[in-house]
């Protein structure tokens, strides 16, 4: 076999190799609440029910919790995540930014608990009067962690 080829060979193998390795992505419909969202393939549910959902990556937690208030709207809930920032207590807390989730409308804010980084997510169906809360923690100094969390939460939609 002459070496160029040799070369491609293992270059093809190589490829192939890191591919089956490389961590998968699984989408996730949380039918209580026609919510939609991807977690990495290393996550494992905890609790699944209509008033939570939690599960733990490695090195990560995440939950997402529903609340029913009719009264909040989109230029409510950047300050409403705030508000909710303060509740858990969360340190080095920066500004909201807002975001559109895919028919989903909402804010997020970081912050620090307990040595971890946190992510909160507040957002509201604009369709009806449920709204939700989700938590991801994480090591600050886990970079592909930090990467995780802004796929996860791009990821949310409406079913």
């Amino acid at each position: 076999m002459n070496q160029l080829l040799r070369v491609s060979l293992f270059t093809l193998f190589s490829f192939v190799a890191v591919s089956l390795v490389a961590q998968q992505d699984w989408n996730y419909e949380w039918s209580q609440h026609n919510v939609v969202f991807t977690l990495a393939d290393d996550f494992k549910v905890i609790t699944n029910t209509g008033d939570e959902f939690t599960a733990k990556g490695d090195g990560m937690e995440f939950g997402i919790f529903p609340f029913s208030d009719n009264t909040i709207d989109a230029t409510d809930i950047a300050l409403y995540t705030l508000a909710v920032a303060e509740t858990l207590e969360l340190e080095e807390v920066d500004d909201a930014d807002v975001l559109d989730l895919n028919g989903l409308e909402g804010a997020y804010v970081e912050g620090y608990k307990d040595g971890s980084r946190v992510v909160l997510l507040g957002f509201i169906d604009p369709a009806s009067a449920t709204n939700f809360f989700a938590v991801i923690t994480f090591s600050d100094d886990d970079a592909n962690a930090a990467d995780e969390a802004v796929q996860m939460i791009l990821s949310f939609s409406k079913k």
